[in-house]
C-alpha cells in the first residue's frame, strides 16, 4: 500500500498547454462554408421543380425565353456594326446615274433642308438602328431548354447571393468587433505611462534621500577644523524690488 500511495504521489501529471481554455475553432468559416456547400443542393433542387412542378415549369419557360430574347439582343448589339450595314445598303440601292429631275429634286431639298436627301434618310436611320436590336424578336427556344436556361439561371443567381449574404455578414461582423491590435498599443502605452510615472517618484524619493543625508552631515564637524563636514545648503537670495523714481 506504502509503495502504491508512493507510486501514485510521484505519478507526473500531464500538463496540456492551454492554461484550461481550450482553443477557440473558427466556427464562422466553418459554417460559411457548410452553407455555400449547402446552397448547391438548393441549387439543384430548385433546377428539379422547374421540371417536375407544373406551374414552375410554366413559369421558367416564360422567364427563360425572356432571358433568351435579352442574350441574343445583347449579343447582337455588341456585335454589330451598323455603320457599315447602312453604307452597304446604300451602296446596293445608290443608282448608277442620277438623271436630271432627281439632280433638281435632290438640289431643292438640300436648299430647303440644308442637306441631301441620302444625308437625311442616313441621320434618320441611325435614330432608329439603336432601338431596332432591342425590339427585334428573335426565334424563341424550345420548352425544355428554356425552362434548363431559366433553372440554371435562377440556380446560379441563389449561390451567388448566399455567397455575398455570407461576406456582407463577415464584414459586418469584423467592422463592428473591436481592434485587437489597437487594445494591445492602449495597453503597452498605459504600461508606458505607469512605467514612467514610478521611475518619477524613483527619482524624487532618492532627491529626497541625498537631501536628508546632505542635512545630517551638515550636522557633524570636522575633529581638525571645528568645521561642519557639509558648506551650509545655498539660500535663494531674493533682489528688492525698487519702484521707479517719482516724477
Amino acid at each position: 500500500m506504502s509503495w502504491q500511495s508512493n507510486h501514485e504521489n510521484h505519478t507526473p501529471r500531464v500538463s496540456t498547454g492551454f492554461g484550461g481554455k481550450m482553443v477557440a475553432l473558427p466556427l464562422f468559416k466553418l459554417a460559411s462554408l457548410f452553407v455555400r456547400h449547402v446552397s448547391k443542393y438548393g441549387a439543384n433542387r430548385i433546377k428539379h421543380q422547374a421540371h417536375e412542378h407544373p406551374a414552375f415549369r410554366a413559369w421558367a419557360a416564360r422567364g427563360g425565353q425572356a432571358i433568351h430574347q435579352l442574350n441574343m439582343r445583347m449579343s447582337v448589339a455588341l456585335l454589330r456594326n451598323p455603320e457599315a450595314e447602312q453604307r452597304a445598303k446604300e451602296k446596293a440601292e445608290a443608282p448608277t446615274v442620277k438623271t436630271e429631275e432627281q439632280i433638281k429634286k435632290d438640289e431643292e431639298f438640300k436648299a430647303k433642308h440644308g442637306i441631301t436627301p441620302e444625308e437625311a434618310r442616313l441621320n434618320a436611320k441611325k435614330r432608329t438602328n439603336i432601338f431596332t436590336v432591342w425590339r427585334r424578336k428573335f426565334r424563341p427556344l424550345p420548352e425544355p431548354k428554356a425552362v434548363d436556361l431559366f433553372a440554371d439561371v435562377i440556380g446560379d443567381a441563389f449561390i451567388l447571393s448566399v455567397a455575398i449574404t455570407l461576406v456582407i455578414y463577415e464584414w459586418y461582423k469584423s467592422s463592428t468587433k473591436p481592434d485587437h491590435n489597437a487594445e494591445k498599443i492602449k495597453e503597452l502605452n498605459a504600461k508606458l505611462e505607469a512605467l514612467e510615472q514610478e521611475r518619477e517618484n524613483e527619482r524624487k524619493r532618492q532627491e529626497s534621500r541625498i537631501l536628508q543625508m546632505e542635512e545630517a552631515l551638515r550636522g557633524f564637524k570636522d575633529p581638525k577644523t571645528k568645521k561642519p563636514l557639509l558648506p551650509p545648503a545655498p539660500t535663494a537670495t531674493l533682489t528688492p524690488i525698487t519702484s521707479p523714481p517719482a516724477s
